[in-house]
C-alpha cells in the first residue's frame, strides 16, 4: 500500500537532516511519496488591512505575496533537487507551499489533516537555551496539537536501519507498533525490537485489585503487568509477521525498574545503535506513563529520528 509523508521544510540545517533521514527511509520503504512543504513567512497584519481599502496597500500585498510565494517555489524546487540527488525518484516528489495563517505548527498540521498523510517529518530544532529549550517550539507544538498523525522528528544524521519501539501494553503503544509495522511493511533489512520498562507502582497495566491483599498488592500488580504484556507481545509479533516480517527480525526486551524509563530507552538506543525509535505519545491514561516517557526522549535524543504516535 502506498505511503506518503508530508516533510516540513526551511531552509536550516535541521530540515536538511530531514531530507537526508527521509532518503534513508525511501531507500527502504516500499510505494512513499514525499510531499515538501514550506510555510511562507507571515504578512504584517497592518498592510493586510490597509489593503482593503488603499489601492497602494493592496499593491504592496500583492508584490510581497507574490515575492514570498517565489522565494518558497525556490526554496522546494532546491529541497527537491537535494532528495532527488539522494536517490529518491522525482516523480515520488511533490511541493506545496502556503502562507503563513494560525502558526508554522498549525498551519503543517492543517495541510496534513487536509491529505491523506501517514506522518509528517521535521528535523528537530537545537538544544541551546537561546534558541529553543531543549526543542524547538514548531518541534514540541507539532507532537502537541497533532491528535491523528504521527510526527517523525529527526535530530543530526541517522545512520542506523534498525527500530526501537518503546511499549507499554496500552493502546497507543500498540497503535506505535502498527504504525511502525504498517510503514516498513514488507521489509528484510530492518530488524524490530520492542522494549519494556517494569513500571513502578503508579504506572502499569490495567488491573482489577479488588479483593488483593494490602502486603500483596505490588507483586499482584507486577504479576497482571506480566500477564498484560506477553499479551501484548503475541499481537505485536503476529501483526509484524502479517506485515511481512520474518521472526529473525522481531524481538523483545523487558528491563528492571529504573528511576527514569526515557534514560533506559535512549541508553539502549545508543548501547545497540538504533536508528529510530517508535513511541506512543501516551500511555495508560491512570498514569501516562507514555507520555512522560515520549517527552523526556525527545529532548535527550541527539543523532536518532523519534516517531511519536498519537
Amino acid at each position: 500500500m502506498k505511503k506518503k509523508v508530508l516533510i516540513a521544510v526551511d531552509s536550516s540545517n535541521h530540515a536538511r537532516q530531514a531530507m537526508k533521514y527521509a532518503a534513508g527511509m525511501g531507500s527502504l520503504i516500499d510505494d512513499i511519496d514525499f510531499v515538501l512543504f514550506h510555510v511562507q513567512p507571515q504578512i504584517s497584519q497592518y498592510l493586510v488591512e490597509e489593503a482593503l481599502t488603499k489601492p497602494k496597500a493592496r499593491s504592496q500585498l500583492e508584490a510581497v505575496s507574490k515575492k514570498n510565494r517565489q522565494a518558497a517555489l525556490d526554496l522546494l524546487e532546491n529541497c527537491k533537487q537535494q532528495l532527488t540527488g539522494m536517490g529518491i525518484d522525482p516523480k515520488s516528489v511533490e511541493l506545496k507551499t502556503a502562507p503563513r495563517d494560525a502558526g508554522i505548527a498549525d498551519d503543517i498540521i492543517s495541510m496534513a489533516d487536509a491529505g491523506t498523510y501517514d506522518a509528517m517529518l521535521i528535523g528537530r530544532r537545537g538544544l541551546s537555551s537561546i534558541q529553543e529549550f531543549f526543542v524547538g517550539s514548531v518541534t514540541t507544538n507539532l507532537v502537541s496539537h497533532s491528535r491523528h498523525i504521527p510526527v517523525w522528528l529527526v535530530d543530526g544524521a541517522v545512520t542506523s536501519k534498525n527500530v526501537l519501539i518503546a511499549v507499554d501494553g496500552s493502546v497507543n503503544s500498540m497503535r506505535a507498533v502498527d504504525h511502525a509495522a504498517f510503514v516498513l511493511s514488507n521489509n528484510a533489512s530492518v530488524n524490530i525490537q520492542m522494549m519494556h520498562v517494569q513500571p513502578r507502582l503508579g504506572d502499569f497495566c490495567s488491573v482489577d485489585l479488588s479483593g488483593i491483599e494490602a502486603d500483596s498488592l505490588e507483586q499482584s500488580i507486577s504479576n497482571a503487568n506480566q500477564r498484560c504484556m506477553t499479551d501484548f507481545q503475541v499481537q505485536a509479533v503476529n501483526m509484524f509477521k502479517e506485515a511481512g516480517f520474518s521472526e529473525s527480525q522481531i524481538s523483545f526486551k523487558q528491563t528492571e525498574k529504573r528511576i527514569s524509563p526515557a534514560k533506559a530507552i535512549v541508553e539502549e538506543l545508543q548501547r545497540n545503535d538504533f536508528g529510530t525509535l517508535v513511541i506512543g505519545k501516551q500511555g495508560m491514561s491512570s498514569s501516562k506513563f507514555m507520555g512522560r516517557v515520549a517527552g523526556a526522549v525527545v529532548q535527550k535524543i541527539t543523532d536518532r529520528a523519534v516517531w511519536v504516535v498519537p
